[in-house]
């Protein structure tokens, strides 16, 4: 993988996930921890966003998550930045696709291409750890959802980094409001201070609550060997799930925080079993978008934007 530069109107640096041949399903590769204290975490929590029609999965890759909202939404659109990812969501939930239930934008989350209040719930999962400026993208991502959203917050303060911190004299660091950066050159890593992406989730009109801290033992099957590993596994989920409640807020490095619009506003749109191409509009100026079988023009500023086989491509 490789940065990117966006071709959005924000020109915000965008991980590549296409570069090299690179496949994101390739990452889950041994995974398998991560994946079940994330199910354990989702089949708990995207129910609480309560009922909905129109559901957006912002960075929703190839579709991992999809299983967890396409059973109750009526219609779903899955936005990434990656043109791989779109494809293998297309393999993996093909009847869904074909039959216009789920929807498949290549987009920049800086620059979404839908009108405002466009999706009544969303899920933004494993995504801001990719935003050098979470507060832009928050504010463009929050602006397309009416009701609730399910907002995966990478923290740079959980207990394995307050220690790191105490032994390198960077706690200062880990405690303020600025993004701690890791990561190679070429591809850069953001964890944020909670409070922080809470209090910009409460300047655009959403209320939080915490969900679950996850991933709360990250790490701890590539550290032992594969039969310690198979023998410990149902003690480490064991202790996952004890400390998904309990670890809110400071345990682990990926805590669910669930937004929540007091006063949901009505839905702008009158017909709810349109095409999830009707609330569509320019990421660049936000006018109407004209849709021909193979591409979609702007009403304002003319630009033109293609089909490219299962996905529209605003990149």
């Amino acid at each position: 993988m490789t940065q990117a530069d966006s071709s959005s109107a924000t020109g915000f640096p965008t991980i590549d996930y296409d570069a090299n041949g690179y496949d994101y399903q390739q990452y889950w590769e041994g995974r398998g921890y991560e994946l079940w204290a994330e199910d354990r975490a989702l089949r708990r929590l995207v129910p609480r966003l309560g009922a909905y029609r129109w559901f957006v999965d912002l960075g929703g890759a190839y579709g991992r998550n999809a299983g967890y909202y396409l059973p109750q939404a009526e219609r779903a659109v899955i936005l990434d930045y990656s043109a791989t990812n779109l494809t293998n969501a297309a393999r993996r939930h093909p009847e869904a696709v074909e039959s216009g239930r789920l929807g498949l934008v290549r987009c920049d989350l800086n620059a979404i291409p839908f009108a405002d209040l466009a999706f009544d719930s969303a899920m933004v999962v494993r995504v801001l750890h990719h935003l050098p400026d979470v507060d832009h993208a928050l504010g463009e991502m929050g602006r397309i959802v009416r009701a609730a959203w399910l907002v995966d917050v990478p923290i740079k303060h959980h207990l394995l980094g307050l220690v790191r911190g105490a032994a390198t004299g960077r706690l200062r660091q880990i405690w303020s409001a600025e993004p701690l950066i890791t990561g190679a050159t070429d591809e850069k890593y953001f964890n944020f201070q909670l409070d922080a992406v809470r209090e910009r989730l409460t300047g655009l009109g959403f209320q939080t609550r915490l969900g679950a801290s996850a991933n709360n033992f990250r790490r701890w099957e590539s550290r032992v060997p594969e039969q310690v590993a198979r023998y410990a596994r149902p003690l480490v989920q064991g202790m996952e799930a004890a400390t998904q409640g309990l670890g809110k807020g400071w345990l682990g490095p990926s805590q669910f925080v669930l937004a929540t619009r007091p006063a949901a506003p009505l839905s702008p749109f009158t017909d709810e079993t349109a095409a999830f191409t009707d609330r569509m509009a320019c990421p660049e100026c936000r006018s109407a978008l004209i849709f021909s079988d193979d591409s979609a023009g702007c009403s304002g500023c003319s630009r033109s934007f293609p089909k490219t086989g299962p996905f529209w491509d605003f990149v």
